[in-house]
């Protein structure tokens, strides 16, 4: 549903991690998860999967990339802002969210 992340942060925030912990743990969770689908998409769409091979290889380097650039833009971030602009972003996400079901 593209959601899951936000549901996610809102649920972790609940537990006032450190924000490298915060960070590390949703993405161990997100690893996880699509840990568990990605055996039933190769299963059921590989054929499709093959034919976008060039879009996942490309979305796989811009993960690699921007984790990279993430985890050096997260050391320069105040754990106070980090805070604001997760909450921040996790209403807006709500806001979206809210306005998509009506």
């Amino acid at each position: 549903m593209g959601n899951q992340g936000g549901i996610r942060s809102a649920a972790l925030t609940g537990f006032n991690l450190p924000k490298d912990t915060f960070v590390g743990t949703a993405t161990a969770i997100a690893l996880f998860v699509d840990g568990a689908r990605l055996p039933i998409y190769l299963a059921r769409q590989h054929e499709e999967m093959l034919s976008q091979w060039p879009a996942i290889a490309t979305a796989t380097a811009g993960v690699v990339v921007g984790t990279a650039i993430g985890g050096r833009l997260l050391r320069r971030v105040p754990e106070t802002w980090f805070r604001r602009l997760l909450a921040l972003a996790l209403v807006a996400l709500g806001i979206v969210m809210l306005g998509r079901a009506f």
